[in-house]
């Protein structure tokens, strides 16, 4: 008997903090101008559906690993969260989170800023699965196939989603097969029973609603990867696609917003930022659209895989418009770009974008109540 009901599209709860973006399937943002500290609350996590969310008899759901293995081999929900557990923090993000600030429209879901979150995410170390198994030599990659499935343009009969990782990728002990986020089982809506977890990747690598595993010899071909989630790139041996992968450095000003009104004076600009699997280095700020730029305080955790925050203390008397800018550096020193790569499409959009804010003399334009000021400056 499948584990899987036929899929209903179900609208989100009306009570949900997130951002809808899609009702059917659901596509939703994390409030990312309602974020505290530095990790998401599960029920403020974005959401990214391709499809309707699979309706799963837990009893009956298994994980099967098939392909170019010694034995295929199945495992239950219960004999997962019985073996020994990982626990990794990671920042997602959807590879077309922005999108819908390109200056080209491009197909797909338009997204604002919040298709991105941190949380820890609890399971099993996928490698922990075939460790007892022997994998052929002629293995490469391992496609990971969700349990939703649905139509997409051009292609006939519905299809399932579906990723392939690199064997090494795939193995790396921080790639989970996650039962737990933040501490609790997953909701639907981020993939109960089970998802993967790739860090580091764009969401699209972590799949939802893990039903199998399959070790290929050849490189996957599915719509998932050769259709979709790909970009183009220039060689001296002419122009080629590569699949979206690792996350690119990025940062947002997340407090105040865009279209703010502030009275002059002192105030704390506040942030986040990533950089895939790397650490961030350093986040710079500027106050005058990008023409000059100074190093701001690292407020949160600086982990591989993982957002930190940053705030800076800026000071202003001249009234009117101020574009408000800031970037990150990874570990490595790759710098947040200014403007997006065409060659990426409506992928990987980690340019710096400004907001801007207005900067009044009114005594009831700033501070809010709940936002801090900075400190008076202390002159010797």
């Amino acid at each position: 008997m499948s584990s899987v009901a036929p899929a209903n599209p179900v609208p989100p709860p009306a009570d949900s903090p997130r951002k809808i973006v899609t009702t059917a399937p659901e596509n939703s943002e994390t409030p990312l101008d309602a974020q505290r500290g530095w990790i998401t609350p599960t029920e403020s996590f974005f959401v990214r559906n391709h499809f309707a969310v699979p309706q799963i008899d837990l009893a009956a759901w298994r994980l099967r690993l098939t392909g170019c293995i010694d034995s295929a081999a199945e495992f239950r929900w219960d004999e997962l969260d019985a073996m020994p557990q990982r626990s990794v923090f990671a920042t997602l993000e959807c590879a077309g989170n922005g999108r819908s600030y390109l200056e080209q429209r491009a197909a797909g879901v338009q997204w604002g800023r919040g298709a991105v979150g941190n949380a820890e995410w609890s399971g099993v170390s996928f490698r922990d699965l075939v460790e007892n198994r022997q994998i052929d030599e002629r293995a490469l990659e391992i496609v990971f196939q969700g349990a939703d499935q649905g139509r997409e343009g051009g292609v006939e009969g519905e299809i399932s989603f579906a990723r392939s990782l690199p064997l090494d990728v795939a193995l790396h002990p921080d790639t989970v097969v996650a039962l737990r986020m933040n501490g609790e089982p997953l909701t639907p809506g981020h993939g109960r029973p089970a998802r993967l977890i790739m860090p580091g990747w764009y969401g699209v690598a972590s799949v939802k609603w893990l039903a199998g595993a399959a070790f290929i010899d050849r490189p996957f071909d599915g719509y998932f990867q050769t259709v979709k989630y790909t970009v183009e790139r220039h060689s001296s041996f002419g122009k080629s696609c590569e699949i979206v992968a690792a996350m690119r450095p990025k940062s947002e000003i997340i407090r105040p917003v865009h279209a703010e009104t502030l009275k002059a004076g002192r105030h704390y600009v506040e942030g986040i930022a990533w950089a895939g699997s790397e650490t961030v280095a350093a986040v710079e700020f500027s106050c005058d659209g990008g023409c000059s730029w100074r190093r701001v305080e690292l407020t949160g955790p600086q982990e591989p895989y993982c957002w930190t925050t940053w705030r800076a203390c800026w000071e202003v008397s001249a009234e009117g418009k101020h574009a408000l800018l800031s970037r990150a550096i990874s570990s490595s020193g790759e710098v947040q770009p200014m403007r997006h790569d065409p060659l990426n499409g409506g992928y990987i959009i980690n340019f710096s974008r400004p907001i801007e804010v207005t900067v009044c003399a009114r005594g009831d334009c700033w501070p809010r109540a709940s936002d801090p000021q900075c400190p008076p400056a202390h002159h010797s």
